[in-house]
């Protein structure tokens, strides 16, 4: 039997500061972003038989998952049916085909735990931990820059959830610098019932008359506390640019969905050094100086939000 599994543990992201800085022909949206990992994750399992029918498999890829507003898509080693709108699928379907190889069998088994179109790249993340499952089980097959080309195809944060970290992204997405880890960060999340289409809010981004400007003191702020290696604690860090964070797409969400700006006033009255939307939301989160106040934060949040809120601890990674 040639049957091999792994277990990988699928982090969320954050984006401490964001920026719209253009936008291409072809419609996409030029960022500059710091994403950081964090604890929050889904837990992926990736089974594979590089010899399907010699282990009694069918060739192709099944995916299930525990939530049922999950795709799961039937197995098929052809063309991705269409329907197949689920990331990790699609990950494992583009993998294959440069691969190039048909007696391939891949089951994959998501289960949940980062909420659905919150910003915090919970698709991405599971496609991510499919292709680079795979690019461990069938070690040199693919080289570095196929699977990063891959990735970029599949999603504009799927290259961050493959590298993790402490990462500033530029471009689309695609180009990544590291920068000094920010791990241990207590942070606590906060996502109201709604999603927030990612599209809809870089739309009515577009459409702000202020939109993006008077950054440049923030900007060098940024860069010089979080980006530089600068001897100081990742702690201390965050702090000198707590009063510096901002996501250029808060004013857009902010519009439409005001309780966004009424749980960053909540998190900052907890104690949070600051507290901002991740991506093009729905999620918000605080960061607080110790893990004691994020927890009486924690404990309040419910009896103050009430029910359907999803509200959880965490920290960066």
């Amino acid at each position: 039997m040639t049957i091999f599994k792994e277990r990988i543990m699928a982090y969320a992201k954050i984006n401490l500061f964001l920026k719209v800085c253009g936008k291409r022909q072809d419609g996409y949206h030029l960022l500059s972003t710091l994403m950081q990992s964090v604890s929050i994750c889904d837990r992926v399992v990736v089974e594979c038989s590089d010899s399907a029918l010699k282990d009694g498999l069918e060739p192709g890829i099944s995916l299930t998952a525990d939530a049922a507003y999950i795709p799961g898509d039937a197995r098929n080693t052809a063309y991705i049916p269409g329907d197949a709108r689920n990331t990790a699928y699609k990950a494992a379907r583009a993998f294959l085909n440069v691969l190039g190889r048909q007696n391939v069998a891949v089951k994959i088994h998501i289960q949940k735990g980062i909420p659905i179109q919150a910003g915090m790249a919970g698709g991405s993340t599971d496609a991510a931990a499919v292709l680079g499952a795979l690019a461990r089980i069938f070690p040199g097959t693919v080289s570095t820059d196929e699977l990063l080309s891959i990735a970029a195809r599949i999603g504009a944060d799927v290259p961050f959830c493959m590298a993790g970290g402490t990462q500033l992204c530029e471009g689309i997405g695609d180009i990544l610098t590291s920068v000094p880890s920010l791990k241990g960060i207590p942070l606590l999340f906060i996502k109201p019932q709604y999603s927030i289409s990612t599209p809809w809010a870089f739309s009515v981004f577009d459409n702000l008359p202020s939109a993006g400007k008077g950054r440049a003191e923030a900007d060098a702020v940024l860069h010089r506390v979080l980006l530089s290696p600068n001897g100081m604690s990742p702690m201390q860090r965050v702090i000198e640019a707590a009063p510096f964070l901002y996501n250029d797409l808060e004013g857009a969400a902010d519009r439409e969905y005001p309780i966004l700006s009424e749980i960053r006033a909540f998190l900052i009255g907890q104690g949070a050094v600051a507290a901002r939307m991740s991506g093009s939301g729905s999620t918000v989160f605080g960061i607080f100086t110790d893990k004691k106040m994020r927890d009486t934060a924690l404990d309040n949040a419910g009896a103050y939000l009430g029910a359907g809120f999803f509200i959880e601890a965490g920290e960066t990674v």
